[in-house]
């Protein structure tokens, strides 16, 4: 015999002391599984296999659903690369609140991004010397250049 069917064997004594009830069926099925074939695949309700937008829930149908209908950008999530704001023309920032925060890429050589909070008021300057104002719009309406 060999080491793993001695141990097998001494597992089963081991159970079947412990739970009498159990053994029984915990046994003899593993028996009937490991003869019996496997199920069939069974495919949807269509007996198609889904594409992506018939299996894509949650986040994934949403980025997919916006991508088809031409959103290259569902989650806002690109760079915008704008013109230097200056206190005579700060640069528009949209929101729906009262407040905004704006990564400010200070050199075009930086590998950090200064994070800055706008608030609804007058302009607000950056470390940089770049200015912000806070106009109220909804980002997801409107076209960033």
């Amino acid at each position: 015999y060999s080491a793993h069917t001695l141990n097998m064997a001494l597992f089963q004594r081991v159970f079947r002391l412990s739970f009498p009830l159990l053994n029984r069926s915990v046994f003899t099925s593993s028996v009937k599984w490991s003869n019996a074939s496997p199920p069939e695949a069974k495919l949807g309700v269509s007996g198609a296999i889904p594409n992506d937008s018939e299996q894509a829930t949650g986040l994934d149908k949403t980025e997919h659903d916006a991508l088809v209908a031409g959103i290259e950008d569902p989650f806002n999530m690109s760079i915008n690369v704008i013109d230097w704001g200056t206190r005579a023309n700060p640069t528009k920032v949209p929101s729906m609140a009262d407040e905004r925060l704006v990564g400010c890429v200070c050199e075009p050589d930086a590998v950090q991004v200064l994070w800055t909070k706008v608030t609804a008021g007058p302009p607000q300057r950056c470390s940089c010397g770049h200015w912000f104002v806070l106009v109220k719009a909804n980002p997801n309406k409107i076209h960033m250049p």
